[in-house]
């Protein structure tokens, strides 16, 4: 008998056991297994929702499916966790939308392996576990990405339009009504043959290093992943760890050419004054909850396709922290929405012409000990023959519109590359524009 056979005969007892018993109380069920793709898992698993997050600094990830408990209110996710001890998975939408699950199956995977918890709270939900069980094994090979020419793009803002929105935002920043605004554009690509999400962040995660990578899907037909570079916060007890991740230079095949971006970038007021109006609004807005506040020097971000200025930040938590209270504070940032916040999110309803949903919101995992969210940016829904993805750019005075639709495009080049076929200039061929 393998011991992956061994473990689940395991769990099948203690289940059984907890059937015997005839109890409602909520218990969790743990095993230790070696390392799986958890990709691969999800890819092979039929029940929803699901959630992958795949760590930026550590080489740590973790997969959940189903769904045990749900909730929709901060408050009482907070109380969840403080009571049974149990960690939560979700987030936050853009506009503060919550949605966090206590999944039935949570696989936590580091360098050491994996280990599996099942989360039973009844006879119908252990029943279901057991079910769980018998397609546990089920995996299902990932395949590389096929490379093809969209049929057709439809960009919510072309070139021009996306000028208009800027200069729309510069007439509010001279005003007074705004000091930052960070618009975002969603590309639409319908294509001939289907992308599958799980291959499509698989090559993300090789191609887009130095990044958080997630995925969230409450049913099949529309699945939210993304790579993004930017944490949120990251907690341990009560040691915070943030960031501020703004300001934009490209990256070339040339080092010598991306050695330039990056002194221009480093000594660029414009971009310098992003970042720090980053900085501040964290500050201000965690200033209740922490006794110390500190800021490193202004650093850079090397990704793919562009390079960032990022400045780390570390505090300490005062007593009795939450990550509710934290989420509430800090989300979303400067570096994703603008300042101040709630004028700047009324504007961008004004000004963009879609939902952000998902985009630029958070997704994380929240338990007692710890917990860390990402800032769930460079990302996409992939929906079959068609995938949508988006990309943002801060605007301050001085922002020269054709200038932040250059970076917008060398932004989303990130998750566009990895499907869309080079023309003979080594472009991407994006298809016809409509």
């Amino acid at each position: 008998m393998s011991y992956l056979a061994q473990a689940i005969g395991e769990l099948k007892s203690q289940i059984h056991a907890y059937l015997q018993q005839s109890t409602n109380e909520l218990v969790r069920f743990q095993v230790k297994l070696d390392k799986v793709d958890l990709l691969a898992w999800l890819k092979g698993q039929s029940a929803y929702p699901q959630f992958y997050l795949h760590f930026r600094d550590e080489p740590k990830a973790l997969a959940a499916l189903g769904e045990a408990r749900s909730f929709s209110q901060l408050n009482l996710a907070q109380e969840f966790i403080e009571e049974s001890g149990f960690p939560l998975v979700g987030g936050l939408q853009f506009q503060g939308t919550a949605q966090f699950v206590l999944p039935k199956i949570l696989v936590e995977q580091d360098e050491k392996g994996a280990l599996v918890s099942f989360f039973v709270k009844d006879e119908q939900s252990a029943n279901d576990t057991l079910a769980h069980l018998k397609t546990f094994e089920n995996l299902t090979a990932l395949s590389a990405l096929p490379k093809q020419i969209p049929l057709h793009t439809e960009p919510r803002a072309n070139e021009r339009t996306w000028c208009d929105w800027v200069n729309q935002a510069l007439v509010e920043i001279k005003s007074g009504e705004l000091t930052k605004i960070v618009l975002a554009n969603e590309t639409t690509f319908h294509l001939k043959q289907a992308i599958n999400a799980y291959d499509f962040l698989a090559e993300s995660e090789k191609q887009n290093q130095g990044c958080y990578h997630f995925l969230w899907a409450e049913h099949p037909h529309s699945v939210f992943v993304g790579s993004t570079p930017e944490r949120l916060f990251a907690r341990e007890y009560n040691l915070l760890l943030t960031e501020a991740l703004a300001g934009t230079a490209s990256v070339s095949e040339s080092e010598e050419e991306t050695q330039s971006q990056a002194n221009w970038l480093l000594n660029d007021e414009k971009n310098l004054k992003e970042n720090w109006l980053v900085v501040e609004d964290i500050s201000q807005n965690l200033r209740k909850q922490v006794e110390s506040f500190d800021v490193s020097n202004v650093e850079l971000k090397l990704l793919r396709k562009v390079q960032h200025l990022i400045r780390k930040i570390r505090a300490n938590l005062s007593a009795h922290y939450a990550d509710v209270n934290i989420l509430k504070a800090i989300h979303p940032t400067a570096a994703v929405s603008g300042l101040p916040q709630q004028q700047a999110k009324m504007s961008l309803s004004e000004i963009e012409t879609f939902d952000r949903g998902w985009y630029a919101g958070t997704l994380g995992v929240m338990s007692d000990v710890c917990s860390e969210f990402c800032v769930a940016i460079r990302s996409a829904f992939i929906e079959g023959h068609r995938i949508r993805v988006f990309a943002g750019a801060g605007i301050v005075a001085g922002s020269q519109p054709l200038e932040e639709w250059k970076e917008i495009e060398r932004k989303a080049a990130g998750l566009i590359s990895l499907f869309a076929e080079e023309n003979d200039n080594g472009e991407k061929n994006v298809g016809k524009r409509i």
